[in-house]
């Protein structure tokens, strides 16, 4: 369904007076709808109104004139229209009407202010010289000047009107469509922009994956073959980027592990954990959840200690505080106030960090403190 704004105004205000009239003779209306055009259409039409274009060329001058003309409400006959179906090519002619001419007139022409252009749409009304549309007896002299200028004006302000409101529904359709159009090119501006900085952050992690990378090559003196997906395993995972050297260093201690051959290792999509979601943790019981930062101490032991072994170091408190640049006391001191939760995690998970729980000391004494009570 079409709204009002949809369509020009005078075809609308001629469906009214179609409407209004039924048992007029003829309808017309001069106006500028995407140009000069003059539409006609008989009376006594029940069926929908379909008016067609009459105007005889793009510029005709006798319509530029009529359509100039300020008078705003006067009664005529089909012969004072620059243009009508029946006889097309004429000139106006100035003539000298008695009084009863001018009551037999029964052309009504009313103008309103065009939306389109400075000059007027004109609205013209054939009826029957029995003027029984109005419902007034048949017969001469039954309408006088007086009363058809009224008739005229009161037409013309209800056209008048129905301008006005077709010109403020535009309006607030125009404001409307404005404001969605608005909404609409800063949404997709935010869109571009978003793409765009998307774009620059994955290039950027990129690049610092393929740097850690490299510098595991050389930790480990081998070379590392990425296979398809890997580096896109790792940037669709949703890891932060405090956690992705701890991921690219657990898939390249894994398949370095794996690998017959140390000098050439594989990093395969497999080798990368997938990041723990949201419900997944929703249902950690509270004592799990108190344990995640034992657990992290713990993984950072264990990857420390597997660099040690790997460049062939002694496993040992110092060697160890040397690699996670941190001192001696620091490594001792952490076990101590993680002891009671290293117990609970070893008694759980007991094979889960070998090294550690095998070369360093302290951790090394709650394993077999775990084990002489098991007994």
């Amino acid at each position: 369904m079409n709204i009002l704004s949809s369509y020009h105004p005078a075809l609308l205000s001629m469906q009214s007076l179609h409407d209004q009239f039924p048992a007029a003779l003829a309808f017309y209306v001069f106006c500028n709808d995407g140009g000069l055009k003059v539409f006609y259409s008989k009376g006594k039409n029940k069926g929908i109104l379909i008016p067609k274009d009459i105007s005889a060329r793009e510029n005709n001058p006798l319509v530029l004139k009529f359509r100039k003309t300020k008078k705003e409400v006067l009664w005529a006959d089909l012969d004072d229209l620059p243009i009508n179906p029946v006889q097309e090519n004429k000139k106006l002619e100035i003539k000298q009407l008695s009084i009863q001419d001018e009551i037999e007139q029964n052309v009504l022409i009313f103008r309103v202010p065009s939306l389109n252009d400075d000059s007027f749409d004109v609205f013209a009304i054939s009826f029957s010289k029995t003027f029984s549309n109005f419902y007034i007896p048949s017969g001469r002299n039954v309408l006088s000047s007086e009363l058809k200028t009224t008739i005229g004006k009161t037409v013309r302000n209800q056209i008048q009107w129905l301008y006005d409101f077709h010109a403020k529904q535009s309006t607030s359709i125009n404001r409307i469509q404005h404001a969605y159009q608005q909404n609409v090119d800063e949404l997709d501006e935010s869109h571009q922009i978003l793409e765009r900085e998307q774009a620059t952050n994955r290039d950027l992690l990129e690049k610092y994956l393929t740097q850690l990378i490299r510098n595991q090559e050389i930790t480990l003196n081998c070379k590392i073959v990425l296979k398809s997906g890997f580096l896109d395993r790792i940037k669709n995972s949703g890891y932060g980027i405090e956690s992705i050297k701890t991921v690219v260093e657990t898939a390249v201690s894994t398949s370095y592990d794996l690998a017959l051959d140390k000098s050439i290792i594989y990093l395969t999509p497999n080798l990368v954990q997938q990041k723990e979601h949201s419900y997944e943790k929703s249902f950690k019981s509270s004592q799990m959840v108190a344990l995640d930062k034992t657990v992290a101490l713990l993984d950072r032991y264990e990857q420390a200690a597997r660099q040690l072994d790997v460049k062939s170091e002694r496993i040992n408190g110092r060697n160890l505080a040397a690699e996670l640049q941190i001192s001696a006391p620091a490594i001792t001191d952490a076990i101590k106030k993680h002891n009671t939760k290293i117990r609970r995690l070893l008694e759980k998970y007991p094979g889960k960090w070998p090294l550690i729980c095998d070369f360093i000391r302290p951790i090394r004494e709650i394993k077999w403190n775990l084990a002489a009570n098991a007994e």
